[in-house]
């Protein structure tokens, strides 16, 4: 090389090229190949304590990372200069930035990114702050080491870089071959729908709804090529196959008429969700107003609920009112908008000659939740703005929307409170305004407990107000409320405090929040029968007397013989006296079941 060149290029390379003068054409591509490794392997290693499968079996499955890592350095060789720098830095720069995510879902959700989960970005986006991006500093310092290994990589790319075709080509070519074989063999096997099959890999990766399981098979550069292929050909067909073993399932499945069946025929619903109101903040001294009711209730003392995706409102919103798992990696969320929901509360009701509407304070907009509500049947989303609330951060402020929720009896209102929703802080204006009197009665110092109460005091005010308002207009005698958590409260941001106060070793235990009937003091007790949110709208419909096919809900109802368990996405499952990941052919059929009354719209025929 020519003085003026070298003199162009950075002092490192320079010194590289004095010392090593061959080595300076291909120390980049190398370090770029070793770094490749080093990221996704050392990133499987700090989640070896979630691997679900034995990974013994599946060896041969490490050789994706190899693979990948010789595609990205061959596509690299054969670029000229400032394209190879370019695709180095995005290369490089997107799996770090993707590592970091993962980190950070694995410790707010319990499970790993998908792309899927962008659809939900809108929900609460205005609550959160960077208190929430919590990771393991032992991993967020290798990757950035990582990605300091791929700008020193950068930086030593030559200013004039020699295509490396010769070898280069067949570097890609072989990392290729080495993933369309193990895509075409070890995963490429055919798949029959049976219920033992939750550890082939075949099927894990074909259904790709297990996280962990294929994060811990694939490694990072698999499963981003899986997720994102999961995006582009998500669609809503099932086989003839799979439409069989669906209808057999359905067919085998029958509901009898109990002592509570009818109970509430005619009577008004007002259904209300509770944001992140957990078990240990409804007491006396934080929800004077709410504990009375409790009280005064018909108490699910054993109700969970379950995460199956990481927008914890809409995955526990999505099955109060469908009775289905929501859709899963590998399914479009066009199912939402674009499915026939004539099996859904909204639809029972309004097929009941209910006026059935539903409110909240966040935009329709916000992962297209108007559309998603209409399409579920109810008459109409209001949100914040159409119900003219001052603040639609402040709960007390759905009060403005009462006229539409009890007008024209018999109606069932749906009502989704929003104060409980973090980020917990100073900044915040519901802490501001509670947090004197949540200081003055909480039980405990940490900053975010305190936080918790304050923001449960807020959605506390709007249930006195409508009580008051419910008795004032003396429709206690003809309206059921019931009242139930969407998720525990995870914005604590502390799984150990939040175990603690759960008294759980476990997070899966810790989704035991609340579920309880208010009639007026009619009907009070504690039901100990396991339920999930997929058993609330089977249970609703027997209650009230609703002309639904429940043979095709996912839950069951819980005055019934059936059910009394709940399952989580790990394999994890309680039916009250024991908690256990062996495998149950009945659970593995529910969720599976549900995946394919969604991809195959079973209620449009």
């Amino acid at each position: 090389m020519d003085t003026k060149t070298e003199k162009k290029e950075n002092l490192l390379l320079t010194l590289i090229r004095k010392v090593m003068p061959r080595a300076a054409d291909w120390l980049h591509l190398v370090l770029f190949f070793l770094t490749l490794l080093a990221l996704d392997f050392g990133f499987q290693y700090f989640f070896l304590h979630l691997r679900v499968i034995d990974q013994n079996e599946y060896l041969l499955l490490r050789l994706f990372t190899p693979g990948w890592a010789l595609v990205f350095t061959g596509v690299a060789a054969v670029l000229p200069g400032l394209l190879r720098k370019l695709w180095m830095a995005v290369v490089g720069g997107a799996f770090s930035i993707l590592a970091v995510v993962h980190g950070v879902y694995i410790n707010m959700y319990g499970k790993f990114f998908s792309f899927a989960d962008m659809g939900f970005a809108g929900d609460g986006a205005a609550f959160m702050d960077t208190s929430y991006l919590v990771i393991r500093k032992l991993l967020l310092l290798g990757i950035l080491l990582c990605a300091v290994l791929f700008v020193l990589s950068i930086l030593l790319t030559p200013r004039k870089c020699k295509l490396r075709f010769v070898w280069g080509l067949p570097m890609a070519a072989a990392g290729a071959a080495v993933i369309a074989i193990l895509c075409g063999t070890v995963l490429g096997a055919d798949t029959v729908l049976v219920w033992d099959q939750h550890t082939d890999p075949s099927f894990l990766y074909d259904n790709f709804s297990d996280d962990q399981a294929n994060m811990n098979m694939l490694g990072l550069y698999q499963y981003t090529f899986r997720d994102v292929q999961n995006i582009v050909t998500a669609g809503g067909d099932i086989t003839a196959e799979e439409r069989a073993a669906l209808e057999e399932w359905i067919a085998g499945r029958t509901h009898t008429e109990n002592d509570m069946t009818g109970r509430y025929e005619g009577k008004n619903l007002m259904l209300i969700q509770l944001e992140s109101i957990d078990k240990w903040m409804l007491t006396e001294e934080y929800m004077p107003n709410l504990y009375a009711l409790q009280q005064d209730s018909l108490q699910f003392v054993n109700h969970y609920t379950p995460a199956y995706i990481t927008a914890g409102t809409f995955n526990t919103e999505f099955m109060v009112n469908t009775s289905l798992v929501p859709a899963q990696p590998g399914l479009s969320m066009s199912v939402y908008t674009d499915n026939t929901f004539s099996n859904s509360m909204a639809s029972l009701f309004a097929a009941k000659g209910y006026t059935s509407r539903s409110f909240h304070g966040s935009e329709a907009e916000i992962y297209t939740r108007g559309a998603i509500h209409e399409n579920l049947g109810y008459e109409k989303y209001y949100a914040g703005s159409d119900m003219e609330m001052y603040d639609y951060q402040f709960d007390r402020y759905l009060m403005s929307g009462y006229d539409e929720m009890t007008e024209k009896s018999p109606f069932f209102s749906f009502v989704i409170t929003i104060s409980g929703h973090g980020a917990y802080g100073p900044h915040n204006r519901i802490g501001q305004t509670h947090q004197a009197a949540a200081d003055a009665v909480a039980k405990r110092t940490e900053e975010n407990y305190r936080y918790a109460v304050a923001h449960a005091m807020e959605t506390d005010v709007f249930i006195g107000m409508l009580m008051e308002q419910l008795r004032a207009d003396g429709r206690m005698e003809d309206t059921v409320l019931i009242f139930y958590a969407d998720h525990c409260n995870y914005y604590l941001l502390d799984n150990t405090l939040l175990k603690e106060l759960k008294g759980v070793d476990d997070l899966n235990k810790a989704d035991n929040t609340d579920l309880f009937i208010y009639d007026g003091g009619k009907t009070t007790g504690m039901v100990e029968k396991v339920t999930s949110s997929l058993d609330v709208l089977p249970t609703v419909a027997n209650l009230f007397g609703l002309d639904a096919d429940y043979s095709a809900m996912i839950g069951h109802d819980a005055f019934s013989e059936d059910g009394g368990w709940s399952f989580w996405l790990d394999g994890s499952w309680f039916d009250g006296t024991q908690w256990s990941r062996e495998v149950r052919e009945d659970i593995e059929q529910q969720k599976q079941m549900s995946q394919l009354i969604l991809a195959g719209d079973y209620f449009r025929k």
